[in-house]
């Protein structure tokens, strides 16, 4: 079986490799993107990147600086999560820049006022931060690695708050403007993050039926998480659609009646939040804990790409979409097979990042404590 797994890995990073290739040597010619959808499959797989990390960091921070013992077994998952799931990020928005070349113009050239700018730097410190704590905790210093996540700990919930504001500030466009899409974004990144982190535990071993004291506390934490993000994900549809704010339920009602509106009723209510959710209320074991899990972590791509596209997918003005007929001005967006090849490959390069590091990193802790 688990030469059938590692062929069906090879199979899937040379198919996404080629997209790769495309994106690097033709550009965006074969990338559905235009002028009015400026954002779409890439960025949203950077956001729901972006949350598994700083989440699972987060929770991992908490861990260490209230000293609760009983999550110290999923320390170093959870920091190869964040890397893994930070690097892979940064390596999807970097292919969605029109200039790849100009990345590091943001380094040089700040501006205090732009969120983005912010955002560059925050995870650029916070990735060094990983990198910094992976050693000392794969090389046993405890103490080092302590202070380190007590720097860490706000540092990573800055990252998801950071990343809504990016959205919230935005008063061109009402589905964004929302003063909870900086709360909605934590949540969504603790809940997705300590699911993944759940999961792999499960996975490897480290939570067990028989720990009930770890399986428990996981169950409960992921059930709150869980309503809690419902409520506040209902909360950011309904406002808008009692306050009639026309250009605001029109981007509601894509979500909900759109031409995907089975990426929000089937991927992620039905899949991402009803199951779990029967799941965990119906105490269904290991197994039940696992699925859910699974569920909440994979299916949370269905909330990224909710917040990003229906967003651009509605006129400033009216008739806009009329005015001029090109390809590259249309409001309509659907990924194409290029953009899927690319998301294909980083997810790919993600499982053998965190593969390779599981296989590497032990050996160094056992050198150190020889």
């Amino acid at each position: 079986m688990k030469g059938l797994y590692k062929k069906l890995w090879l199979v899937c990073f040379i198919i996404g490799a080629i997209g790769v290739l495309q994106r690097l040597f033709i550009g965006k010619h074969f990338v559905n993107l235009g002028s009015y959808v400026t954002w779409g499959l890439w960025v949203s797989f950077y956001i729901y990147l972006i949350g598994l990390s700083s989440g699972s960091y987060i929770f991992i921070s908490i861990a260490s600086v209230f000293k609760l013992k009983q999550f110290d077994k999923l320390k170093k998952i959870g920091l190869l999560t964040s890397a893994v799931t930070l690097a892979c990020a940064m390596f999807a928005i970097t292919l969605d820049l029109g200039h790849l070349e100009r990345f590091w113009y943001v380094f040089i050239h700040p501006t205090p006022s732009s969120m983005m700018s912010w955002m560059v730097w925050l995870y650029s410190v916070y990735f060094l931060l990983i990198v910094l704590q992976i050693y000392h905790i794969f090389s046993n210093h405890e103490e080092k690695a302590s202070t380190l996540f007590k720097v860490g700990f706000p540092l990573a919930i800055a990252i998801p708050v950071c990343g809504g504001s990016l959205f919230g500030v935005v008063g061109a466009r009402p589905y964004w403007h929302s003063s909870i899409f900086p709360v909605l974004f934590l949540f969504e990144a603790l809940l997705s993050g300590i699911s993944l982190i759940t999961l792999l535990g499960i996975g490897f071993g480290l939570v067990k039926k028989e720990a009930e004291g770890l399986f428990d506390i996981l169950s409960k934490i992921i059930l709150g998480l869980l309503t809690a993000n419902i409520i506040l994900e209902g909360s950011v549809l309904a406002v808008p659609l009692w306050g009639q704010i026309a250009y605001h339920i029109d981007a509601v009602k894509l979500v909900l009646f759109g031409q995907f509106w089975w990426v929000f009723w089937i991927v992620h209510v039905g899949l991402g939040c009803v199951l779990p959710l029967y799941l965990l209320l119906k105490k269904r074991g290991i197994n039940g804990l696992a699925w859910a899990s699974a569920l909440i972590a994979f299916t949370f791509m269905s909330v990224r790409l909710n917040i990003v596209i229906p967003a651009l997918s509605i006129p400033e003005l009216k008739g806009l979409e009329d005015a001029f007929i090109e390809k590259r001005l249309i409001f309509s967006y659907v990924p194409s097979l290029n953009e899927w090849q690319v998301t294909l490959f980083i997810m790919a390069l993600a499982v053998g990042l965190f593969y390779l590091s599981i296989k590497i990193l032990p050996l160094l802790e056992t050198r150190r404590t020889r």
